[in-house]
């Protein structure tokens, strides 16, 4: 149970001076002249503060650094490697599940957690439709909010599977929250979904102080019906049927087509950048690198023109080498970082967008729903080559630099008729790469389809037997919360890494 007190109303104010987007500065005048005890917070600075706040605590050094790309295998850690052997800090997972639900500070920044200013939304546009008009259609901005949460709630239980949900956000009236099963949650979360899209009026207006789509509906209804592909291919395994005819439907109405569909959280320029650059130029910190598994073993043998978006040679000898992926702390000390590939000027810099979600998803998706034999048209490799070609084209156009996806693609061990393995193997890999900087979804899409390009830490596990099917809880769970998460336990298995959770059991 979340026990920190936080005045979101104060954070979501105090976000617009030094944190939040510019485009919400012409709201001003609308604050109280207390901005640190407002009366009441327009819907405009609640969205605004959610978008960022999710995408900030999703990408962060402590989350999307340490555990995402770590879990994911794309980065290496050059010093205090204990994470890349899974054994997690306590306070990684405390923070990280205090942040989702409630927000709090975070290596230099104030944002808010996104899950409450997401719900305040949805509640003043029920209650109060006639003042919430004041920032858009209300139908419309209840439908982003909830998109949002959707999205948001699917991470998390991805990563912890049985986790609070029907009871969550409710801190008033039920001070611990119980956990809903994995199988619940996906369920409420596609009725959520289908609720969300059945509301969205494209020729009505969006809702004000969105940075991500400023408030094109059209896209937003693109973006739902995106997620809900998500959504439907995570149970697939579970659910064939019911798997099929939602992720056939979402298609349909219509997904993304191109990359100018990505959903994006557009960083600027300091104090409003990328956390990862607060990191490494404010902090000073590097602790990440290029991981050998991605670096060595997979972009440089498939000539991977992205290969330099994401990473640079090691200053001292000019080579592609990465970091040899689970060393202990003694012998990750052996090499400087002087000698391993770091990562690259794009990655690092504070305008690096933070992506929600994007068109070369769709396709792999697609090229997956094709495989299975469900009625999406087109075909596996059709799609397959859609969604390499729009990740080569995304990461080369943000770097500058280019790209030849067609001989990209021609190459034998990439080649969708010739590469190695079956489906999902070949799906598997090149979707595992276009997720870069997406670390827990890399994560997720290995566990999902089990292609072989993951390993074992070189220095063995510290924690579990294996790489990890899940995160433990937090330990303030076990305190705050013990008879909800005893029950959570017992449902789904032991709170250990290795325990598979609902759509990843066989």
């Amino acid at each position: 149970m979340i026990q920190i007190k936080i005045n979101h109303k104060a954070i979501a104010v105090v976000m617009v001076g030094s944190l939040l987007l510019g485009s919400c500065r012409k709201n001003f005048e609308r604050i109280n002249e207390d901005p640190n005890n407002p009366k009441e917070v327009p819907n405009s600075y609640l969205l605004t503060g959610a978008q960022r706040g999710i995408m900030d605590n999703t990408i962060d050094v402590w989350w999307g650094a340490n555990v995402g790309n770590q879990l994911g295998q794309y980065w290496s850690s050059n010093q205090y490697t204990s994470e890349s052997r899974y054994n997690y800090r306590t306070n990684v997972t405390n923070s990280a599940w205090q942040r989702f639900y409630s927000g709090a500070s975070n290596d230099q920044q104030v944002n808010v957690g996104g899950l409450y200013e997401l719900d305040q939304i949805i509640k003043k546009c029920t209650e109060e439709p006639d003042l919430s008009s004041v920032d858009g259609d209300v139908n419309n901005q209840i439908a982003v909010a909830t998109m949002l949460k959707v999205w948001l709630f699917q991470n998390m239980t991805d990563t912890w599977g049985d986790i609070p949900y029907s009871e969550a956000l409710q801190a008033e009236k039920i001070k611990s929250p119980k956990y809903d099963s994995q199988e619940d949650i996906y369920k409420g979360l596609m009725n959520d979904l289908n609720n969300a899209l059945s509301l969205i009026d494209v020729a009505a207006s969006g809702p004000n102080g969105d940075v991500v789509y400023n408030g094109d509906m059209t896209l937003w209804k693109k973006f739902g019906n995106s997620l809900k592909m998500r959504l439907a291919l995570r149970t697939a395994d579970k659910d064939a049927a019911a798997s099929q005819a939602a992720f056939e439907a979402a298609n349909t109405d219509g997904a993304f087509t191109s990359n100018s569909d990505n959903a994006l959280l557009q960083y600027g320029t300091y104090p409003s950048g990328n956390p990862i650059y607060y990191n490494r130029y404010i902090s000073g910190r590097n602790d990440y690198c290029a991981s050998n598994i991605f670096l060595d073993s997979t972009l440089t043998p498939l000539n991977d023109p992205r290969r330099e978006c994401f990473f640079a040679p090691a200053s001292a000898t000019g080579l592609w080498t990465g970091e040899v992926y689970g060393l202990s702390e003694a012998n990750g000390a052996q090499t400087p970082n002087s000698r391993i590939s770091q990562r690259s000027a794009l990655t690092l810099s504070a305008t690096l967008p933070g992506i929600y979600l994007d068109y070369a998803q769709v396709e792999f998706m697609l090229a997956e729903a094709v495989e299975r034999g469900w009625n999406v048209g087109g075909t596996a490799q059709d799609h397959y080559n859609n969604g390499v070609t729009a990740s080569i084209d995304f990461w080369t156009g943000l770097n500058g630099t280019t790209g030849d996806a067609a001989a990209y693609l021609a190459q034998p061990d990439v080649n969708y008729t010739t590469a190695p393995g079956d489906w999902k193997q070949k799906i598997g890999v090149q979707k595992w790469i276009a997720l870069f900087d997406q670390g827990v979804q890399g994560w997720v899409e290995w566990r999902r389809l089990g292609f072989t390009k993951l390993q074992l830490p070189a220095d063995g596990v510290l924690d579990g037997t294996g790489i990890p099917r899940r995160m433990k809880y937090p330990v303030l769970e076990q305190t705050l919360n013990s008879a909800n998460y005893n029950a959570a336990v017992a449902a789904q298995g032991a709170d250990e890494q290795d325990t598979r959770m609902w759509w990843d059991k066989p």
